[in-house]
């Protein structure tokens, strides 16, 4: 499987960028596509989901352009949106029934086998009965993308899944897309580091619409080695050190501020070196907190 990127471009009314000349190449596996709000990550896979067309540029999904075959893509696309609707009073069993006549699947043996494939995979089959009202929002999560799921689907896009989740969810639903993203190729939207660092072993940053670094998160650690401090500071000191160099965590303590911070060489206050995150490296070369 291949999608390929061909140097695309999305300008809105009034001369806003969504994205400036993007070419990429992405293969089967799990890509995470990091960056902070307004970066352009969901202008650039609403395109690649059909649902946004570029102001220049082609989008390709093994050979086809997005854009001439879109209805053919779509056969083989899964993508489940930062907002996904669900209607409340269906149980999970007859909301995926429903979706699962609408994908073309009117056999209702297959349908069944379909249904119960797809609750199994994402660990809903024992709430398959309860009304969508009341599952939680990391349930909701995990039904998108058990829709996804209904028919084969070699390409899926997630944008933002783990927003709001709380941190056994995000684990969950995390556990989950590293699971089924053995044959696909999955594309994770989200600005939260953690989501990717965990389960993706290949990352694009964005920034302001353009890429701003493809690489490997082993790559990403390797190049930011000796340049993450830690120290425990007074207040007064805390204000010297916040204009001089890009914190990462500020936690208050009763023995004084402990700081997390970035500088390219060992500062002159009294401080350790530590091992690097991905989400140091994220402020390192981004230049914001997340």
């Amino acid at each position: 499987m291949l999608l390929e990127i061909d140097n695309v471009t999305k300008i809105y009314p009034g001369g806003i960028v969504g994205v400036k000349d993007i070419s990429l190449q992405i293969q089967e596996g799990m890509l995470g596509l990091l960056g902070p709000n307004g970066a352009g990550k969901t202008t650039l896979i609403r395109m690649i989901a059909t649902l946004l067309v570029p102001t220049s540029g082609d989008i390709r999904f093994n050979g086809s352009s997005v854009f001439s075959s879109s209805q053919v893509i779509r056969e083989t696309l899964g993508y489940l949106p930062q907002e996904f609707g669900v209607y409340p009073n269906l149980t999970a069993w007859e909301f995926l029934d429903y979706l699962a006549i609408l994908d073309g699947i009117y056999d209702y043996r297959s349908r069944k086998k379909a249904v119960e494939h797809a609750l199994e995979t994402v660990g809903l089959t024992s709430v398959a009965k309860s009304q969508l009202k009341t599952f939680s929002g990391g349930m909701k999560r995990r039904i998108g993308i058990a829709q996804t799921l209904l028919k084969t689907k070699h390409l899926l896009i997630v944008d933002e899944p783990t927003a709001g989740l709380d941190p056994e969810e995000r684990i969950r639903f995390r556990n989950l897309l590293s699971e089924i993203s053995g044959d696909r190729l999955v594309i994770l939207s989200t600005h939260i580091v953690a989501d990717v660092e965990t389960t993706c072993n290949d990352i694009i940053i964005l920034k302001k619409g353009r890429v701003l670094i493809r690489t490997k998160p082993l790559s990403l650690l390797t190049d930011l080695r000796g340049k993450v401090w830690e120290t425990t500071i007074s207040e007064n000191e805390f204000k010297g050190l916040k204009q001089k160099f890009a914190l990462i965590t500020v936690v208050r303590k009763a023995e004084g501020i402990s700081c997390r911070f970035l500088a390219d060489e060992k500062p002159s206050i009294e401080c350790i070196s530590v091992s690097p995150t991905l989400e140091d490296a994220y402020v390192y070369h981004v230049g914001e907190i997340l």
